[in-house]
Protein backbone atom coordinates (compact mmCIF):
# COMPACT_ATOMS: atom_id res chain seq x y z
CA UNK A 1 0.00 0.00 0.00
CA UNK A 2 1.16 3.59 -0.46
CA UNK A 3 0.40 6.64 1.57
CA UNK A 4 0.57 10.52 1.17
CA UNK A 5 3.29 11.52 2.06
CA UNK A 6 1.77 14.58 3.20
CA UNK A 7 -1.49 14.06 5.10
CA UNK A 8 -0.64 10.15 5.41
CA UNK A 9 -4.09 8.67 3.96
CA UNK A 10 -3.83 5.72 2.44
CA UNK A 11 -4.14 5.79 -1.65
CA UNK A 12 -4.58 3.45 -4.18
CA UNK A 13 -2.12 2.32 -6.78
CA UNK A 14 -1.58 4.48 -9.85
CA UNK A 15 -3.51 7.67 -7.75
CA UNK A 16 -2.01 10.91 -9.12
CA UNK A 17 -3.99 13.11 -6.15
CA UNK A 18 -4.87 12.33 -2.48
CA UNK A 19 -8.43 11.65 -2.08
CA UNK A 20 -7.97 13.51 1.53
CA UNK A 21 -5.51 17.20 1.02
CA UNK A 22 -5.11 16.89 -3.05
CA UNK A 23 -1.45 16.54 -3.05
CA UNK A 24 0.04 15.82 -6.50
CA UNK A 25 1.44 12.18 -5.88
CA UNK A 26 2.85 11.64 -9.51
CA UNK A 27 5.73 14.01 -8.67
CA UNK A 28 6.83 13.16 -5.77
CA UNK A 29 6.29 9.27 -6.69
CA UNK A 30 8.80 10.10 -9.61
CA UNK A 31 11.22 11.55 -7.29
CA UNK A 32 11.78 8.97 -5.09
CA UNK A 33 12.05 6.37 -7.80
CA UNK A 34 15.03 8.91 -9.03
CA UNK A 35 16.78 8.88 -5.65
CA UNK A 36 16.22 4.97 -5.53
CA UNK A 37 18.07 4.69 -8.93
CA UNK A 38 20.89 6.71 -8.44
CA UNK A 39 21.67 5.38 -4.85
CA UNK A 40 21.64 1.73 -6.68
CA UNK A 41 23.36 3.28 -9.43
CA UNK A 42 26.20 4.94 -6.98
CA UNK A 43 26.47 1.02 -4.89
CA UNK A 44 27.33 -0.76 -8.29
CA UNK A 45 29.78 2.08 -9.57
CA UNK A 46 31.35 1.31 -5.83
CA UNK A 47 31.73 -2.62 -6.16
CA UNK A 48 32.71 -2.36 -9.58
CA UNK A 49 35.66 -0.19 -9.82
CA UNK A 50 37.17 0.54 -5.95
CA UNK A 51 39.43 -2.07 -4.55
CA UNK A 52 38.71 -3.68 -1.29
CA UNK A 53 40.50 -2.79 1.20
CA UNK A 54 41.68 -5.28 4.20
CA UNK A 55 40.77 -3.02 7.89
CA UNK A 56 42.44 -5.11 10.89
CA UNK A 57 39.89 -5.04 14.10
CA UNK A 58 41.63 -3.36 16.90
CA UNK A 59 43.40 -5.24 19.31
CA UNK A 60 41.33 -6.82 21.08
CA UNK A 61 40.20 -8.62 17.98
CA UNK A 62 42.97 -11.08 18.48
CA UNK A 63 40.69 -13.50 20.67
CA UNK A 64 43.87 -14.32 22.72
CA UNK A 65 44.55 -12.13 26.27
CA UNK A 66 48.08 -11.44 27.76
CA UNK A 67 47.80 -14.05 29.85
CA UNK A 68 47.08 -16.90 26.97
CA UNK A 69 50.02 -15.53 25.14
CA UNK A 70 52.67 -16.07 28.21
CA UNK A 71 51.16 -19.15 28.87
CA UNK A 72 52.01 -20.85 25.47
CA UNK A 73 55.33 -19.09 25.45
CA UNK A 74 55.69 -20.78 28.95
CA UNK A 75 54.59 -24.44 27.33
CA UNK A 76 56.51 -23.69 24.33
CA UNK A 77 59.28 -23.67 26.24
CA UNK A 78 58.87 -26.49 28.77
CA UNK A 79 62.16 -28.00 29.37
CA UNK A 80 63.86 -26.21 26.36
CA UNK A 81 65.43 -23.22 28.16
CA UNK A 82 68.96 -25.09 27.61
CA UNK A 83 68.94 -24.47 24.13
CA UNK A 84 68.94 -20.50 24.66
CA UNK A 85 72.03 -20.65 27.17
CA UNK A 86 74.78 -20.58 24.44
CA UNK A 87 73.32 -17.90 22.55
CA UNK A 88 72.60 -15.46 25.32
CA UNK A 89 76.10 -16.09 26.81
CA UNK A 90 77.72 -15.56 23.80
CA UNK A 91 75.96 -12.06 23.62
CA UNK A 92 76.72 -11.50 27.60
CA UNK A 93 79.98 -12.17 26.91
CA UNK A 94 80.42 -9.49 23.83
CA UNK A 95 78.53 -6.96 25.74
CA UNK A 96 80.45 -7.07 28.52
CA UNK A 97 83.90 -6.74 26.44
CA UNK A 98 82.95 -4.56 24.16
CA UNK A 99 81.82 -2.28 27.68
CA UNK A 100 85.31 -2.51 29.08
CA UNK A 101 86.84 -1.55 26.17
CA UNK A 102 84.70 1.76 25.94
CA UNK A 103 85.30 2.34 29.42
CA UNK A 104 88.88 1.64 29.47
CA UNK A 105 89.78 3.22 25.94
CA UNK A 106 87.59 6.59 27.50
CA UNK A 107 89.97 6.98 30.57
CA UNK A 108 92.91 6.23 28.73
CA UNK A 109 92.32 9.15 25.84
CA UNK A 110 91.12 11.21 28.93
CA UNK A 111 94.33 10.88 30.70
CA UNK A 112 96.53 11.49 27.52
CA UNK A 113 94.68 15.16 27.05
CA UNK A 114 95.74 15.64 30.48
CA UNK A 115 99.40 14.76 29.52
CA UNK A 116 99.04 17.22 26.91
CA UNK A 117 97.90 19.52 28.53
CA UNK A 118 100.59 19.40 31.34
CA UNK A 119 103.32 19.13 27.79
CA UNK A 120 102.00 22.35 27.28
CA UNK A 121 102.31 23.82 30.30
CA UNK A 122 105.81 22.49 30.63
CA UNK A 123 107.51 22.26 27.72
CA UNK A 124 108.55 18.95 25.69
CA UNK A 125 107.90 17.71 22.62
CA UNK A 126 108.60 14.01 22.16
CA UNK A 127 106.18 12.93 24.98
CA UNK A 128 103.66 14.57 23.53
CA UNK A 129 103.95 13.02 20.31
CA UNK A 130 104.14 9.51 21.41
CA UNK A 131 101.05 10.64 23.81
CA UNK A 132 98.71 12.03 20.93
CA UNK A 133 99.76 8.77 19.06
CA UNK A 134 98.78 6.79 22.29
CA UNK A 135 95.58 8.65 22.18
CA UNK A 136 94.96 8.11 18.86
CA UNK A 137 95.36 4.21 19.30
CA UNK A 138 92.52 4.42 21.82
CA UNK A 139 90.35 6.37 19.63
CA UNK A 140 90.39 3.71 17.42
CA UNK A 141 89.84 1.12 19.99
CA UNK A 142 86.78 3.00 21.59
CA UNK A 143 85.18 3.78 17.98
CA UNK A 144 85.99 -0.35 17.44
CA UNK A 145 83.43 -0.99 20.47
CA UNK A 146 81.38 1.13 19.83
CA UNK A 147 80.25 -0.21 16.90
CA UNK A 148 80.79 -3.46 18.41
CA UNK A 149 78.20 -3.08 20.69
CA UNK A 150 75.78 -1.47 17.94
CA UNK A 151 76.04 -4.98 16.15
CA UNK A 152 75.34 -6.79 18.93
CA UNK A 153 72.61 -5.12 20.04
CA UNK A 154 70.95 -5.78 16.50
CA UNK A 155 72.08 -8.97 15.78
CA UNK A 156 71.17 -10.24 19.63
CA UNK A 157 67.27 -8.78 18.71
CA UNK A 158 67.28 -10.49 15.17
CA UNK A 159 68.95 -13.79 16.95
CA UNK A 160 66.02 -13.90 19.90
CA UNK A 161 63.51 -13.39 17.51
CA UNK A 162 64.18 -16.07 15.33
CA UNK A 163 65.46 -18.43 18.02
CA UNK A 164 61.23 -17.38 19.38
CA UNK A 165 60.10 -18.46 15.57
CA UNK A 166 62.09 -21.56 15.77
CA UNK A 167 60.91 -22.69 19.50
CA UNK A 168 56.95 -21.93 18.61
CA UNK A 169 57.24 -24.36 15.58
CA UNK A 170 58.85 -27.07 17.97
CA UNK A 171 62.24 -26.61 16.33
CA UNK A 172 65.86 -26.01 18.56
CA UNK A 173 66.40 -22.62 19.52
CA UNK A 174 70.19 -22.63 18.69
CA UNK A 175 71.55 -19.07 17.71
CA UNK A 176 74.63 -19.97 16.41
CA UNK A 177 73.07 -21.66 13.95
CA UNK A 178 70.55 -19.03 13.40
CA UNK A 179 73.38 -16.61 12.97
CA UNK A 180 74.75 -19.72 10.62
CA UNK A 181 71.50 -19.22 8.60
CA UNK A 182 71.70 -15.72 8.26
CA UNK A 183 74.48 -15.10 6.46
CA UNK A 184 74.11 -17.93 4.16
CA UNK A 185 70.64 -18.64 3.20
CA UNK A 186 69.06 -15.39 3.77
CA UNK A 187 71.83 -13.82 1.80
CA UNK A 188 72.21 -11.33 4.43
CA UNK A 189 68.85 -9.21 4.24
CA UNK A 190 68.07 -10.36 7.64
CA UNK A 191 71.54 -8.62 9.07
CA UNK A 192 70.65 -5.97 6.75
CA UNK A 193 66.69 -5.38 7.82
CA UNK A 194 68.20 -5.31 11.53
CA UNK A 195 70.42 -2.86 10.82
CA UNK A 196 68.42 -0.53 9.56
CA UNK A 197 65.51 -0.85 12.00
CA UNK A 198 67.59 0.03 14.53
CA UNK A 199 69.68 3.26 12.83
CA UNK A 200 65.92 4.06 12.26
CA UNK A 201 65.12 3.86 16.04
CA UNK A 202 68.15 5.46 16.70
CA UNK A 203 67.13 8.73 14.68
CA UNK A 204 63.35 8.78 15.57
CA UNK A 205 64.72 8.28 19.28
CA UNK A 206 66.47 11.96 18.92
CA UNK A 207 62.48 12.98 18.76
CA UNK A 208 62.74 12.91 22.31
CA UNK A 209 62.72 9.47 23.00
CA UNK A 210 58.96 8.37 22.43
CA UNK A 211 59.29 8.53 18.56
CA UNK A 212 61.85 5.77 18.71
CA UNK A 213 59.58 3.25 20.92
CA UNK A 214 56.87 3.77 19.01
CA UNK A 215 58.75 3.20 15.63
CA UNK A 216 60.04 0.19 17.73
CA UNK A 217 56.67 -1.59 17.82
CA UNK A 218 56.47 -0.48 13.92
CA UNK A 219 59.23 -2.27 12.96
CA UNK A 220 58.44 -5.41 15.44
CA UNK A 221 57.38 -7.86 13.39
CA UNK A 222 59.83 -7.10 10.19
CA UNK A 223 62.02 -10.73 11.18
CA UNK A 224 58.42 -12.58 10.88
CA UNK A 225 57.70 -11.56 7.83
CA UNK A 226 61.56 -12.26 6.61
CA UNK A 227 61.25 -15.42 7.11
CA UNK A 228 57.59 -16.06 5.93
CA UNK A 229 58.48 -14.48 2.57
CA UNK A 230 62.37 -15.65 1.75
CA UNK A 231 61.47 -13.39 -1.44
CA UNK A 232 60.99 -9.78 0.35
CA UNK A 233 64.12 -7.85 0.40
CA UNK A 234 65.07 -5.87 3.63
CA UNK A 235 63.29 -2.89 3.24
CA UNK A 236 60.17 -4.56 1.75
CA UNK A 237 59.85 -6.14 4.64
CA UNK A 238 60.27 -3.23 7.19
CA UNK A 239 57.38 -1.69 4.94
CA UNK A 240 55.48 -4.55 5.79
CA UNK A 241 55.79 -4.35 8.93
CA UNK A 242 54.62 -0.77 9.48
CA UNK A 243 51.27 -2.15 7.96
CA UNK A 244 50.32 -5.41 9.78
CA UNK A 245 51.43 -3.11 12.95
CA UNK A 246 49.14 -0.24 11.81
CA UNK A 247 46.35 -0.06 15.03
CA UNK A 248 48.30 -2.75 16.77
CA UNK A 249 51.57 -0.53 18.49
CA UNK A 250 49.65 0.47 21.88
CA UNK A 251 48.82 -3.66 22.35
CA UNK A 252 52.43 -4.55 21.55
CA UNK A 253 53.87 -1.86 23.96
CA UNK A 254 51.64 -3.00 26.65
CA UNK A 255 52.64 -6.82 26.37
CA UNK A 256 55.99 -5.56 26.18
CA UNK A 257 56.61 -3.36 29.25
CA UNK A 258 54.53 -6.03 31.25
CA UNK A 259 58.04 -8.12 31.47
CA UNK A 260 59.46 -4.69 33.15
CA UNK A 261 59.52 -6.63 36.40
CA UNK A 262 61.16 -9.04 35.03
CA UNK A 263 63.85 -6.67 33.39
CA UNK A 264 64.23 -5.48 37.08
CA UNK A 265 64.99 -8.74 38.57
CA UNK A 266 67.80 -8.96 35.01
CA UNK A 267 69.53 -5.95 36.36
CA UNK A 268 69.49 -6.30 40.11
CA UNK A 269 71.36 -10.46 38.94
CA UNK A 270 73.33 -8.66 36.81
CA UNK A 271 71.96 -10.43 33.84
CA UNK A 272 71.78 -13.97 35.08
CA UNK A 273 68.24 -13.81 34.99
CA UNK A 274 68.12 -12.98 31.17
CA UNK A 275 68.30 -16.55 30.66
CA UNK A 276 64.94 -17.17 31.79
CA UNK A 277 63.71 -13.30 30.78
CA UNK A 278 64.90 -13.52 27.54
CA UNK A 279 63.33 -17.04 25.81
CA UNK A 280 59.74 -15.48 28.19
CA UNK A 281 59.87 -12.63 26.84
CA UNK A 282 60.72 -13.22 23.24
CA UNK A 283 58.47 -16.34 22.76
CA UNK A 284 55.33 -14.62 24.04
CA UNK A 285 55.71 -11.14 21.81
CA UNK A 286 56.42 -13.77 18.81
CA UNK A 287 52.96 -15.74 19.96
CA UNK A 288 51.47 -12.49 20.11
CA UNK A 289 53.29 -11.08 16.60
CA UNK A 290 51.77 -14.60 14.73
CA UNK A 291 48.23 -14.36 15.83
CA UNK A 292 48.29 -10.91 14.10
CA UNK A 293 50.36 -12.17 10.73
CA UNK A 294 47.68 -14.66 10.46
CA UNK A 295 44.86 -12.38 11.24
CA UNK A 296 46.41 -10.10 8.76
CA UNK A 297 46.11 -12.97 5.91
CA UNK A 298 43.02 -14.05 6.89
Amino acid sequence: MKYCPNCGQEVKEGAKFCPKCGSDLSQVTLKQETTTDQTESQKTEFNASEPVELILEQAEGLNMTRAEMKNEAQRKLSGRYGEWFKSILWAIVGIIISSLLVIVASGQMSAGFVKIALYRLYGGTDSQFGTGLLIFFWLIILIAAIIALFLIGCLLNAVMQWCAIFTLKGQRADGLKVFNYFVKAQKNRVLKANILISLYQFFWSLLFIIPGIVKQASYVMTNLILEKNPELSASEAINQSRKMMHGYKLEFLILQYSFFFWRIVAGVTYGLADFYVLPYQNVTQMAFLEVLYQKYQD
